[in-house]
Order: C-alpha cells, then structure tokens, then sequence
C-alpha cells in the first residue's frame, strides 16, 4: 500500500516542464461538448426510433444515465489530479504504470481510429472527387493549428462548438415549435437494447478532455465541472433533437437523414440541403478536439516512461507537444486514406468500453488506497455507480468484440513503443 501510495503522490505532484495552463473551466466545457456532439446525431433519431419505436424516449433517457455513471466516475478522478492523460494518470495511481500506459495507449488508439474515420467522411462531405487532397490537406491544416498552441485550437474548438450548439439547437426549436406531424410507428419489432447501444456510444468522447487536464486553470476543480455541464447540455441537445424529429418528421422509422427531413418539411428543399454542410461543420469541430486531445495522451506516457521521452518533447514558446501532435496527425491521415467510416468508429467505440471500465475500477481502488490524493468532488454511492459501470460496459463489450481487430493493430504497436522504453529495465527485474 506505501509504494501504491508514493506512486499515486508522484503522479498528481510531477512538474510538465513547458506547458501553460491556459484552458478555464468554460473552455474546457466547450472542449467537452464538441469531443461528444458528433455528425451522427443528424442520423441517429432515425435509427433509434426504427430500433425502438414507442420506447424511444427510455432509450434515450437510459443511455443517458449509463454515460452520465462514467462520466462521474471520471469526474470524481478528475477531481484527485491534474496533470495531462487523464486515463493514464488515474490507472497508473490505482494500479501501476503497465495499467496506466494500457489505458492510455486505448484512448490513443481509439482516438486516432475515430479521427482517421471522420477524417474520410468529412472528404467525403466536401469533395468526394478530390477525396485524398481533402483528407492530406485537412490533416496537415488541423495539425498545424494544434501545434500552434492550445489558447488557439481551443478558441477554435470553443468556435466550433458554439456553431454546434446553435445549429442543432436551432433545429430543435424549430421541429418542436412547428405544426406537428407525428411520426408512424415501426412496422419491425422493437429491439430496445441494441437501440440502447447505439444511442449510449453517441454519449462517448467525455473521457477525452480528461487528457488536457495539465494545461487547464485549477484542473482539480475544472474537470468535474466540465464534465457534468458538458454532459447536460449534450443530453439536452440530444433529447431535443430526437424529439423534433419524432414530431415532425412521419416516416422517421425509414429515413437515413431525418434531420435533413424535417428541415425540408419546414423550410423546403432549399434550407434542408444546410443539414449536409451543419453536418461538414460537426465533422470538422470533431476533429478539432480530437486532434487537442490525442497528442496529451502520447506526452502523458512519454512523461512516464511508457513511451520515447521524444513524444514528451513541449516546443520552447508555444508550450505544445509538437513531435506528438505531428505523430498523431500522421497515423490519423494514412489510416484515413487507408479505411472507412464505419470500421473504424465501431473499434473505437469498443476500446472506450475497456476505458471505461478500467477508470471505474481505479474509482474503487484510490477510494480504499491509503494516501489515495484527495477528492475534490466526491460521487455519491460512487462505488455501486462504478461496479455498475463495469459491469454494463461488460457486457456492451461481449456485442461490440467483432469490431476489435483493426484496434488489436494499434494495440500490437503499443506494445512494441512499451517494449522500446521498457524492455531493458523489464528483463533486468525479470
């Protein structure tokens, strides 16, 4: 218990030489609410109510809850430390390095993939002719931005958010002000639970700006709040879109773009075609903070000595992990130019759920580790949130299992990186 105790210390008290905490409490919000709000939300009331028809809204208001019991787990862990890599920083306390590089190296991985797979559809968006120079010139343009500093990407995010919200929220009041036109039910059979599914993964990214904590204003008490705002706001959102569809849209059981749908019904064919650029700007405020996010995970292993100290490497001036974000902005191009859409968010969605489960047992360990730092946000019942959130994310993993292989790639390389910084001091104990 003393050593687990030293190292949980050493964690929260370790020195990033380099990086400025510029990021406040709002800004980390907003960073929160653009890593969740994806482009599937303009699909998603479509599917989820053909999947779950009249028991559309428990659906939602459950897979609400679920995500909302992660998030708290990490709000609470957020709450005890406040350096870069979220994931890998709670498990390395809870459970050593080799759990805090597993965890971190995961929200790399499933990171990366979800960013290459919106990488393509936002090609595809744009120029589908020209789909390699989009994906390469986004790519690089997204990279550039990052290593600019963090002040300039999260003003960028925080932009892009801000369009977010107003677009989709525009759409909301809009379905819910206007004459009513109900929607049918499913002629299929209801299948709840895996409308549940679908709906809980439109819920996940939350985790994601955990990783920056190192460069936010009073992490500590930054975290918790961004999380729990962000969250309200995206279930708000989210109930409102689904909502207006479900109003205004008759054949919501067979469409493949309700939003577009209700637009047209409301405004005409004309406005309708603006749900295919909302959806260009979703993509690419997505984007945005995945690329903020990612490289903070490589720089928190590298800092660790989970991978090479180059990852680690904070550019003099502009306080940014410049070999990390390019290295991350690289793998994300040629796995975009090199997969699809829809493999590669189902592997990342999947990793999430070890993420997940691996945050909610570090929650239960540091709550009995003597010399655990303390928390400045404590969750209620928080031990029976996390066995819960373990056990659901079970057995979401046990359906979601067949998309693993592309992520057992990236977790092969993983693997050697460790070994590279590792390998030696490893066969000297062993």
């Amino acid at each position: 218990m003393r050593s687990g105790s030293k190292d949980a210390n050493e964690v929260v008290s370790r020195d990033r030489v380099g990086l400025v905490r510029s990021l406040g409490r709002w800004g980390l919000t907003a960073l929160t609410i653009n890593c969740v709000v994806g482009a599937g939300i303009l699909g998603l009331p479509g599917k989820v109510y053909a999947l779950a028809g009249a028991s559309t809204g428990w659906v939602v208001a459950g897979a609400a809850i679920l995500a909302l019991a992660a998030a708290l787990c990490l709000a609470e862990l957020g709450s005890r430390m406040d350096g870069s890599g979220g994931p890998v920083e709670y498990c390395t306390a809870a459970f050593g390095p080799v759990a805090g590089f597993a965890a971190g190296w995961l929200l790399w991985a499933a990171t990366v993939l979800a960013a290459a797979s919106l990488l393509n559809l936002f090609a595809t968006m744009v120029a589908p002719d020209a789909h390699t120079m989009i994906v390469v010139g986004t790519g690089l343009g997204l990279t550039v931005l990052t290593c600019a500093g963090m002040g300039r990407s999260a003003n960028a995010s925080g932009a892009l958010t801000v369009l977010k919200l107003g677009l989709l929220a525009g759409v909301a009041i809009a379905g819910l002000t206007a004459s009513a036109a109900p929607a049918t039910l499913p002629s299929t059979a209801a299948q709840p639970v895996t409308a549940l599914i679908l709906m809980f993964f439109a819920f996940v990214g939350f985790e994601r700006p955990t990783a920056v904590a190192g460069e936010v204003v009073d992490a500590r008490r930054a975290v918790p709040f961004a999380l729990l705002a962000g969250m309200a706001v995206v279930t708000a959102l989210y109930a409102g879109v689904i909502a207006a569809c479900w109003r205004g849209v008759p054949s919501l059981a067979l469409s493949e773009r309700p939003v577009g749908d209700l637009l047209a019904r409301l405004f005409g064919n004309e406005v309708a075609r603006g749900a295919e650029l909302a959806a260009a700007v979703i993509v690419l405020g997505t984007l945005v903070s995945q690329w903020i996010t990612a490289p903070r995970l490589m720089l928190a292993l590298s800092e660790s000595r989970q991978l090479p100290v180059i990852f680690g490497r904070i550019a003099s001036g502009r306080g940014t992990p410049d070999v990390a974000i390019v290295t991350t902005g690289i793998v994300a191009i040629v796995l975009a130019l090199g997969g699809d859409f829809v493999t590669g968010i189902a592997a990342s969605s999947a990793s999430r759920l070890l993420i997940f489960m691996g945050c909610a047992a570090a929650l239960l360990r540091l709550r009995r580790q003597r010399g655990a730092p303390d928390a400045r946000f404590h969750l209620p019942l928080g031990a029976a949130v996390a066995t819960c959130v373990i056990l659901v994310c079970g057995v979401l993993l046990v359906v979601a299992s067949a998309e693993l292989a592309r992520l057992g790639v990236l977790i092969v390389v993983g693997g050697l990186l460790w070994l590279i910084s590792n390998g030696s001091r490893w066969f000297q104990r062993v």
